[in-house]
Order: C-alpha cells, then structure tokens, then sequence
C-alpha cells in the first residue's frame, strides 16, 4: 500500500496558473450604462417639457371657463338694460317690415 501513494502524488508546478494562456480577462466596462444615462437625461427633458405644457394648458382652460362664466352675467345685464328702456314701436315695425 506504500507504493501507490508516491504514484497518486504528482509535483504541481507552483507557476501552473500563471503560465496558461487560456485564463479569462477581466469583463470591460459596457457602453450600456452610458446609454442608458443618455436615455434616462433625454427622458427627464421631455417629462419637464410635457409638465410645463399641461401647466399652461391648464392655465389657459381656467381663463378660458372665466371668460365663459362672465359672458353670460354680461348678457343678462343687457338683457336688463333693454327692459328698463320703453318700447320703441317704430323701429320694431320697420324690423318686422324686413322680415
């Protein structure tokens, strides 16, 4: 049984793994990271964008639903301005005339 154990141990070079050639090299750094900074800035820019457009829309909805409140309340101020002045019948006459 002594025999076998000097043929089972074999001499390891110490410099073994220095000298393969087939070792693997490091991973480079991959330009995806970069890419996807540049996606990501170019999406923040338009997310900016669009914010600041339906900011003015919105602004121009709440001048516009103002202006549509006050157009009524200044048809009816006419409308009662026109009933305190009397009746004017010829003019009323000549308009059915065109008619």
């Amino acid at each position: 049984m002594g025999k076998n154990k000097l043929r089972g141990q074999k001499s390891r070079n110490v410099f073994h793994i220095a000298s393969q050639k087939n070792f693997k090299s490091k991973n480079k750094a991959k330009p995806v990271t970069t890419n996807l900074k540049k996606i990501n800035i170019v999406n923040d820019e338009k997310i900016h964008r669009m914010n600041n457009d339906f900011v003015n829309i919105q602004k121009e909805l709440e001048n516009f639903s103002k202006v549509l409140t006050l157009e009524p309340l200044e048809k009816e101020l006419n409308q009662q301005h026109h009933e305190n002045e009397p009746v004017n019948v010829d003019e009323a006459t000549r308009l059915m005339a065109q008619l």
